[in-house]
């Protein structure tokens, strides 16, 4: 079993370089993501750099950590030791839970197959 801890960094100064910049000079941009929160934005996309001595650590958003602790304390688990990118879904024991009993049934026969036309029959789609 592992644990989250969590907590969130207010940075006052980012800094947001392209990706041209990043190989014009990597080592000036390395030592400035030491010190400073660093973006790198590519045409609309931006990729965060945080310089970490744990290779296997894993880093969130603010609004991630709001939804992680708007599940209640006694239902919280780690959705990274399920899923690779973190997912909250995962991150409710009530969730992982259903996904369990529902493999449970699957095989031992419980289950039954539904076509698209009957989930969106009962989705009201």
């Amino acid at each position: 079993m592992s644990y989250i801890c969590a907590t969130k960094l207010k940075l006052k100064n980012m800094k947001i370089v392209t990706t041209r910049e990043i190989a014009r000079q990597p080592k000036v941009f390395y030592d400035l993501a030491r010190k400073e929160k660093v973006v790198v934005k590519r045409k609309d996309e931006y990729v965060h750099q945080v310089v970490s001595k744990k290779p296997d650590a894993n880093f969130v958003s603010d609004e991630w950590l709001d939804d992680f602790f708007k599940i209640p304390a006694e239902y919280r688990c780690n959705p990274f030791d399920i899923s690779p990118s973190g997912d909250l879904y995962f991150a409710d024991k009530r969730n992982v839970e259903a996904i369990k009993r529902g493999k449970e049934q699957a095989r031992t026969g419980q289950g039954r197959v539904i076509s698209i036309d009957e989930i969106k029959q009962m989705s009201g789609i």
